[in-house]
């Protein structure tokens, strides 16, 4: 019986390595070897006398149907065609599939074979992997290098911002010390010679006149005080002063001292509670809480002592202030510097910040304090809002970084 060619063939037939598989002429499995029942977790008798289709994913299956038995029956075989099988538990097993077509006894068969090939599906998975990987590389790539480009184009385009920024500043700065210059000259000038005619022999003028003169050396002193105080507004922001790390409290105590020394300027309190240091120009931060104090003088009521009160907390602001689809939160001190003065509508919430907007005409100062402390903390990249309520005060809030670098 060993010695039997065919019994011989059955029986290699049944130990092959692979899965084999006779087909009929309607594509029924009429025949599956031990190897191929055992990748489809399922016996031959279960699976004998079914269609080939049924142990073919979805996928395979069209293959099957257009590709696959069209082109068997065309050349009588086929090689290397890569199908999935369907096993009993619908878990996909993919294989190399060989056929070729088949007499017996005058009988079409179309006997296959099916080799796994786990590598290989192994192996495209990471070509897979890996091609997408490299889309994904060359298009962020693609991404930075149009990204880069903008950024050079930005750097250009602030370049050449910054160039004219500067050279304007100083323009507007030479400008602003001649226009003060050549108006003080001629309000020198008519000063002297009101007082050389008008001086010696007031008596002998009449009383209308004496009026007229006093009106206008009012006039010739308020011009005075204007020039000078947009000199100043002007040239505030001018010198280059280093950053440095500030103790807002040390600031505003000197601040108060300095105005303490004037005789107006004695009978008021300031609490100041903690206070974060932050960065800043000593000289312009202290200028601003100058100002603020000597604003809340301006508006004190008579009938109790100015008291305020300047207090402080962390916040996260988005560093961006006019772009607006820009995000960007850093740490920030937010004050407040609140008085019990005599206040101002809330209409006046943002107009009390424009140059020579006075809510008191009568009271002291050129009108340029508030404008001063705005233009101060602009250049600090901050901000400064007013609200008040007639008779109860005035609340200003300043929101500076802690840190003026962008890092």
């Amino acid at each position: 019986m060993k010695n039997n060619p065919l019994e011989q063939a059955k029986h290699i037939l049944q130990e092959l390595p692979c899965g084999c598989a006779v087909l009929d002429i309607s594509g029924s499995l009429a025949y599956t070897n031990p190897t191929l029942c055992q990748l489809l977790g399922s016996s031959e008798d279960a699976v004998r006398g079914t269609s080939i289709e049924s142990i073919l994913t979805v996928a395979s299956r069209i293959f099957y149907q257009t590709h696959f038995f069209p082109l068997l029956n065309l050349k009588g075989e086929v090689s290397e065609i890569f199908m999935t099988l369907k096993t009993a538990n619908g878990t996909h097993v993919p294989v190399m599939v060989n056929a070729k077509v088949s007499t017996e006894n005058g009988e079409t068969v179309y006997i296959c074979v099916f080799a796994p090939v786990w590598e290989r599906q192994k192996y495209e998975e990471q070509l897979l992997s890996a091609k997408k990987a490299q889309q994904k590389a060359i298009e962020e790539n693609t991404i930075l290098n149009g990204l880069k480009a903008q950024l050079e184009m930005n750097q250009y385009q602030l370049d050449r911002k910054i160039s004219i920024l500067r050279e304007r500043n100083n323009a507007y700065l030479q400008m602003s010390k001649v226009f003060m210059h050549d108006m003080q000259e001629p309000l020198r000038k008519i000063s002297l010679f009101l007082d050389a005619l008008f001086g010696k022999d007031r008596g002998e003028v009449a009383y209308d006149d004496q009026r007229k003169i006093s009106i206008i050396r009012k006039s010739i002193l308020r011009l005075r005080h204007m020039t000078r105080s947009l000199l100043d507004f002007v040239q505030i922001s001018a010198p280059e002063e280093s950053v440095t790390f500030l103790d807002p409290k040390r600031l505003i105590i000197e601040a108060k001292e300095e105005l303490e020394k004037e005789a107006s300027a004695s009978n008021f309190s300031i609490d100041i509670g903690d206070l974060p240091h932050f960065e800043g120009r000593e000289s312009q931060i202290k200028r601003v809480f100058i100002e603020l104090i000597k604003n809340a003088l301006q508006n004190t009521l008579a009938d109790r002592p100015l008291n305020i009160q300047v207090t402080a907390v962390m916040v996260q602001e988005n560093v961006y202030q006019h772009q607006t689809d820009k995000y960007r939160y850093t740490d920030h001190i937010q004050m407040e510097i609140k008085d019990n003065g005599s206040g101002f509508e809330g209409q006046y919430d943002s107009y009390v910040f424009g140059l020579f907007n006075k809510i008191d005409a009568r009271s002291g100062g050129a009108g340029l304090g508030l404008a001063l402390c705005k233009q101060v903390i602009s250049n600090h990249y901050g901000t400064i809002k007013a609200q008040a309520e007639p008779g109860k005060g005035a609340c200003i809030t300043i929101v500076l970084p802690i840190r003026q670098s962008a890092g």
